[in-house]
Order: C-alpha cells, then sequence, then structure tokens
C-alpha cells in the first residue's frame, strides 16, 4: 500500500485538522510532553513512511483507542500505526520477547513458519499441556454449545514467576468455577492457540493468519455456539478482527463479564465491605463498548458502592501493556498516575478485568514503584470466584 492509499484509507489529513484533543489523553505524550498522533500524522504527510518510521510513537503508541476516542473525526489512529508496523521488527520487546516467542512458535507449529519446530527457550508450557489447570473440582467438556477460550494465560504465569500472587492460570480455574455454578460445563479446546492480538498490532500478519485460520477451525469444530473471552483483547479479536480477515464467524463471542453479568440471579456472592475501584481495560471500554457488565458483577462483591474515578469507561486511560514492546518512563507515569488516582478516590483496591492490566500493574518493570501503593490490584473473575458461597 502506498502512502497516498494509506492517507486515504486511515483518513490521515483529518488528523491535523484539530487543536490537538488527542494529545492530553495519549500516554506516550502524558509523559514526554511531545510524540503525540496529530505529530506523527504531520511527519507522514510531508516525508511518507520513511519519515514517520523515526517517530517514537511507531513502537511506543499502545493501540489504546483513547486518542480515537478524543478525535472530534473520530481517526482510527491506532489502525494508522498497525499498518505502519507491518513488515517492521525494530521495536524492544519486554520480557525478552517472551510472550511473542510463544505466539510465534505455536503459529510456527501449524504453518511450518521460522522459529515453529524448537522449544522455548524461557519454559513457556507446550501447547500438549496447556490443560494442565484443570483438575477433578472442575467440568468441562461435559456436552453444551458454550466454549471458554483461556488465551495466552500459561505465558503470563511464566513471565510473572508468581510475583502477582495469583497464577493466571487461577483465572481460567476461576472462570469455569464461575461457569459451573451456573450449570455450564464450557467447552476447553485442547488445541487452542494464542488469539494473535499483538502479533497483529505489531505488523506481522503472517504470524497471525495461522493462529487466527487455526483457532477459528478448532472452534468450528467444537460446534460452540457462544465463544467466552477471560481477556477484552481476545473478545475483540476472535469477534472483529478474525471477522474481518477470514469472513462471518458462525458463533458469538463475548468478554466473560457480559455473561456473568446476565446470569447473577444463578449466582450467590458472600460479599465484603472493600471500597473497590474499576479499571476499564481499552479493549473492553472502547473496542467492544462493553462497561457496564463489569461494574455489575463488581457491585455484587461488596457492601460498599464501587468508586467511580475521575477517568472511566471511554474515557480511561490505558495501562500501558500496548503489544509488550518499548516500555519504558512512559508506561510507568501510566501506572502510577492511575494507581494514584485509585488511591485518592478512596479505593482500597483496583479491579479489572484483562489479564495484560493484571500483569503490568503488579510486575511489568522490577524499577517501577507502584509495589509500594497500599491500593491492592486484583482481577474481576478470581475475585468473584474467590466469593461464591459454598
Amino acid at each position: 500500500m502506498n502512502a497516498a492509499e494509506i492517507i486515504a484509507k486511515h483518513r490521515i489529513e483529518d488528523c491535523t485538522r484539530c487543536r490537538n484533543e488527542c494529545a492530553v489523553v495519549c500516554p506516550v505524550y502524558r509523559h514526554y510532553g511531545a510524540s503525540h498522533p496529530q505529530e506523527l500524522a504531520h511527519l507522514f504527510l510531508k516525508g511518507g513512511a520513511a519519515a514517520a518510521h523515526a517517530h517514537r510513537l511507531i513502537w511506543t503508541c499502545v493501540t489504546c483507542g483513547a486518542c480515537t476516542e478524543a478525535c472530534p473525526f473520530k481517526v482510527a489512529f491506532a489502525d494508522f500505526v498497525r499498518e505502519l508496523r507491518v513488515g517492521r521488527t525494530d521495536y524492544a520487546p519486554v520480557f525478552g520477547g517472551l510472550l511473542h516467542e510463544y505466539a510465534r512458535i505455536q503459529a510456527g507449529r501449524i504453518a511450518g513458519l521460522p522459529g515453529g519446530a524448537g522449544a522455548s527457550k524461557h519454559g513457556v508450557p507446550a501447547s500438549k499441556d496447556r490443560l494442565a489447570w484443570i483438575d477433578g473440582s472442575l467440568s468441562v467438556n461435559a456436552g453444551g454449545d458454550i466454549l471458554l477460550f483461556t488465551g495466552c494465560l500459561a505465558a503470563f504465569d511464566a513471565v510473572s514467576g508468581g510475583a502477582c500472587g495469583e497464577s493466571f492460570g487461577g483465572m481460567a480455574k476461576s472462570a469455569v468455577r464461575l461457569l459451573n455454578r451456573l450449570d455450564v460445563s464450557p467447552i476447553v479446546l485442547g488445541d487452542e492457540r494464542c488469539c494473535g492480538r499483538d502479533l497483529y498490532d505489531l505488523g506481522d500478519r503472517e504470524s497471525f493468519m495461522a493462529l487466527a485460520r487455526h483457532n477459528l477451525k478448532e472452534i468450528e469444530k467444537s460446534k460452540a455456539r457462544e465463544v467466552l473471552t477471560i481477556c477484552p483483547e481476545c473478545a475483540f479479536t476472535l469477534k472483529d478482527t478474525y471477522s474481518k480477515e477470514l469472513g462471518g464467524l458462525p458463533f458469538e463471542v463475548r468478554h466473560i463479564t457480559e455473561f456473568l453479568s446476565g446470569h447473577l440471579g444463578g449466582l450467590r456472592f458472600a460479599a465484603g465491605a472493600e471500597r473497590f475501584a474499576f479499571h476499564d481495560p481499552c479493549y473492553l471500554c472502547r473496542y467492544l463498548g462493553v462497561d457496564e457488565a463489569p461494574r455489575t458483577l463488581l457491585e455484587a462483591l461488596s457492601s460498599e458502592k464501587p468508586v467511580e474515578l475521575d477517568r472511566t469507561r471511554r474515557s480511561a486511560p490505558c495501562c500501558g501493556a500496548g503489544s509488550w514492546v518499548n516500555h519504558g518512563p512512559h508506561t510507568r507515569t501510566a501506572v502510577n498516575e492511575r494507581l494514584k488516582e485509585a488511591q485518592t478516590g478512596g479505593a482500597e483496591a483496583l479491579v479489572t478485568a484483562c489479564p495484560k492490566c493484571t500483569l503490568l500493574y503488579m510486575e511489568v518493570n522490577p524499577a517501577c514503584s507502584w509495589k509500594q501503593s497500599p491500593v491492592v490490584v486484583r482481577d474481576l473473575i478470581t475475585l468473584a470466584a474467590s466469593r461464591l458461597e459454598e
């Protein structure tokens, strides 16, 4: 695609017509006071991809969509950045590239792509071990047409090293426990792979398409009519990106909070008395437009009404995770601002419904100061399962 086609496709000229409304919500600009979306748009219009590729935002942009929410012309700037990244690899991966390697190994085993034959040097479980978290207390694959897509939780456990206090595999167990309480025995695929979101956003479309085709084939074989995900990025990727790249889907996709909030009558919780605040994940609130469902579930877990933070719902800030590349001082700023906001608002715990947000807020950079925050970070699904009455 040439420069003129990119400009027309993403309406980049519209990106220069306002007074930088996007800058104040951009997590990169908020830290550096420079490198806002409109700046990159001007560079591209003047010098094309060669000029734009040298700009900080090419890899520090977290594709959170906050700029589009603030944009009076609704320019999908994150899609423009994704386009500029296609075929490039000059980024600095977080966690030594473990999460990207994990996804590419899975893609390579499917399609014979480079790097697909070897085992992960980081000790991430192979696909045959991906169901090791299922124990005798859980009911899965006992009939039914609801599938639980668990994503890359095993890889998150590998990079966190248990520092988060709760295992990410525990999120999957918690999801099944909640569904079992509603008499749902979800389908759990033995050969499910990473949804491919990070690889898509980094421009590795070949590996992404291998993962997408495989997952779609496995889900169709299961004859599931509804797919629930624990990760909002998985939900959007399956629901929107797979549909755009591979055609319409023969099943519905929802984030698990949407399902649970609609079936609260079948769940009995031993509510506590904590003051929770909910952090809206980007892919849940902006990309999927879901903000009420997680709050409905959270309200059932405490006698205290949840605190609404100053930046909330579609205006919520990104945690800063992005596609796990080029983290830096701006990442620390994003995290610390949010935890301070929760503390100032009187919350005892910041609850989110995204594994990425949970991992970033609790662990991602040992040099960051958030571990000293009095605000506890909790995963909504794990919290809800822990409050189930026996």
